[in-house]
């Protein structure tokens, strides 16, 4: 069964808080916010080193939904521990669910972007030039790429920022605890 809540997120993200407050979510969908995750990272990797070559491009398209799902296993339980000292009310199920589609939502993001990158990939590498030309195009190339992972990001966590509001309980200090967990993945990621 494919999982429809990447199109959730993306059409009613009011129908998938709701679901995470009800409980109502199965592990299996998470596997498919999983793959939905890996497959726009993947696509976004192989634009992100296209432009080295397609080996490079192939291990970029592995390498980044590694490193976004590899950071999200190490912080799910330190930001488990966060919402219970901060009294957020979320089960780990729930926090895994609402991380997840932080991330979900930063992967569309990437998808909307990767022929923004194309197009800079395309326009922006000259196949001939001096070492200084060359080095300028590189460092352009890479700049952007970083622009696009930082929006991806933003966009992310104003996703998770909103979803913790609708999911955390009332007294729950939601500000403080998105501050503790944008600095896990923050340290985590820095790594």
């Amino acid at each position: 069964m494919i999982s429809t809540l990447p199109i959730v997120l993306l059409r009613n993200r009011d129908a998938f808080w709701t679901r995470v407050q009800k409980q109502d979510l199965r592990w299996r969908e998470l596997l498919g916010l999983a793959a939905f995750v890996c497959l726009a990272c993947a696509l976004y990797g192989s634009v992100l080193a296209g432009w080295r070559s397609p080996r490079l491009s192939a291990y970029v398209a592995l390498k980044l939904p590694a490193l976004f799902l590899g950071t999200t296993a190490i912080v799910a339980v330190f930001n488990w521990m966060a919402s219970i000292l901060l009294g957020a009310g979320l089960s780990f199920k729930s926090m895994v669910f609402t991380v997840f589609a932080s991330m979900a939502i930063g992967g569309w993001i990437l998808l909307a972007l990767v022929p923004v990158s194309l197009f800079f990939l395309l326009s922006g590498v000259p196949g001939t030039g001096t070492n200084s030309e060359l080095q300028f195009a590189h460092n352009s190339i890479l700049m952007t790429h970083i622009l696009v992972l930082a929006l991806a990001g933003v966009g992310g966590n104003i996703a998770l920022l909103q979803g913790l509001r609708r999911v955390a309980r009332p007294q729950c200090p939601v500000s403080s605890l998105f501050l503790v967990w944008l600095a896990a993945f923050a340290f985590v990621g820095c790594q």
